[in-house]
């Protein structure tokens, strides 16, 4: 078992790669930055590098670097904590030095910029997740993981020409009961099924006492405005068929924004949903629901850099408090000598 709290020598590796994300060596000269990852952002997140101008051969227009983490932990191997593209180098010179100051963007950006020439149509019964794959592959991308799955449209559907593949990839993602498309620390696609936070295994657990990795000093956030209880999720339905609506209820007497604690329904509504089953319809109400009552505990914490990525759930036991278990919403990292992750979590 690795003894995260121990001593660490740790140090930041950043890999240069080419627009296919094969390794061209270290990127050297990197003198700071910082990079966030986002679970609710359309894109992920983002990033900055400052590197100093000893005229290093960077294509900005189509290399990537990987930033890559390495604790300095006997027995710990480093790994990637986010893979980006080059975009907005500014170059700052003095009479006796030079630096670039470079803006980051996620992969998922080469998705959601590349768009459907023509009015883009699929039919009933179209395929959803090869579909997705292809989708991605059209603009170039290969590194993918696809969970594969049977699931078709109920419904035809159209886009506009001219609209984001991304924007196709996610609404077809979410009528099979999919996460958003999103990149992990390494680069790759992925397209998974959603798992219900409750349903998710625990990814790190964050005690306190000797052993723990957190800061001391931690923010807890609440909002209790408009916060519902219901959530209606409607499909689109035909003249022969009604739609299919998914219903989540809060109905948890632990919670103080259910209907046993307000004696009332709050509802919020989503409709023209595409979906291929009451089962996709009725967790996608729950998802909707979640991200609905994210407000209710968000929890902002400073931790050592464990291999962590987006919406993993995560147990957080501060001294002297009961337990609370909580989804990953945002991580920064600022590239300095023994940084710490600033991490965002949801509570469950």
């Amino acid at each position: 078992m690795v003894a995260w709290h121990g001593p660490r020598k740790p140090r930041w590796r950043f890999r240069l790669l080419d627009s296919q994300d094969q390794d061209l060596g270290l990127l050297d000269g990197v003198k700071g930055g910082n990079c966030e990852v986002v679970a609710l952002s359309r894109l992920g997140g983002s990033g900055s590098l400052t590197i100093d101008g000893r005229g290093q051969d960077i294509d900005w227009m189509r290399h990537r670097v990987q930033m890559v983490y390495d604790p300095g932990i006997p027995g710990v191997e480093p790994w990637p904590l986010a893979t980006m593209m080059f975009t907005s180098p500014t170059l700052h010179r003095t009479a006796t030095l030079s630096r670039f100051e470079v803006t980051l963007l996620s992969k998922m950006a080469v998705i959601d910029e590349d768009t459907v020439e023509a009015v883009y149509s699929l039919a009933a019964g179209a395929p959803i997740i090869s579909t997705v794959v292809a989708l991605i592959q059209s603009t170039g991308e290969t590194r993918i993981a696809a969970t594969p799955s049977e699931a078709t449209l109920s419904n035809p559907l159209v886009w506009d020409a001219g609209e984001s593949k991304l924007t196709i990839v996610n609404d077809l993602l979410q009528a099979a009961g999919y996460w958003s498309l999103w990149c992990d620390g390494a680069g790759l696609y992925r397209v998974e099924p959603y798992t219900l936070p409750a349903d998710r295994p625990v990814s790190f657990d964050f005690a306190a006492g000797q052993t723990a990795i957190h800061r001391p000093a931690w923010d807890r956030e609440q909002d209790l405005s408009s916060v519902p209880n219901r959530f209606l999720v409607i499909g689109q339905g035909t003249d022969e068929d009604p739609p299919l609506v998914g219903v989540a209820l809060n109905e948890n007497p632990d919670s103080p924004f259910s209907y046993q604690a307000r004696g009332r329904w709050i509802t919020a509504t989503e409709t023209g949903v595409e979906g291929d089953s009451q089962v996709v319809f009725d967790q996608l109400a729950q998802r909707r629901l979640l991200d609905a009552m994210s407000p209710v505990g968000k929890l902002s914490v400073s931790h050592a850099i464990v291999p962590l990525e987006q919406n993993q759930k995560v147990i957080f036991r501060p001294r002297g408090l009961t337990a609370r278990a909580a989804t990953i919403q945002r991580m920064r990292y600022d590239f300095t000598f023994n940084g710490h992750c600033q991490a965002e979590w949801r509570e469950i």
